[in-house]
């Protein structure tokens, strides 16, 4: 197998001002192109009473009906920070999930993601 730099797509995927439970983005690369997946979460802003952010990939085979990519999440950001989480791809398409908790939470944000393919 040979080694060497691959192509990668990379974007802005999830730009976030809400105060919703679940925001996700449209699928993040081309249908079947994203093998590995790298996503860079920033917090700008959080507030609430226990407020937290998750940012997460989720999969699927039909761009219709997703799955929780297996360990592709960010630990909770309780605070304004940054955090980086990856995953393997085993379905046709990825997207960015940032789940929101805590009470009457507000929370600024983004997540860039960069795709590589197999």
């Amino acid at each position: 197998m040979a080694f060497g730099m691959q192509l990668a797509e990379g974007d802005l995927a999830l730009t976030l001002t809400a105060a919703a439970a679940t925001v996700s983005s449209g699928p993040v690369a081309s249908a079947g192109t994203a093998a590995y997946v790298l996503g860079m979460a920033q917090v700008t802003v959080i507030t609430g009473t226990s407020p937290t952010v998750v940012f997460s990939f989720d999969e699927s085979n039909d761009g219709t009906t997703w799955t929780a990519m297996a360990g592709a999440t960010t630990a909770a950001l309780t605070a304004v920070g940054s955090a980086v989480f990856c995953g393997k791809a085993t379905k046709n398409f990825v997207r960015v999930t940032a789940t929101i908790g805590g009470t009457t939470p507000a929370v600024t944000g983004m997540a860039a993601v960069i795709a590589f393919p197999e």
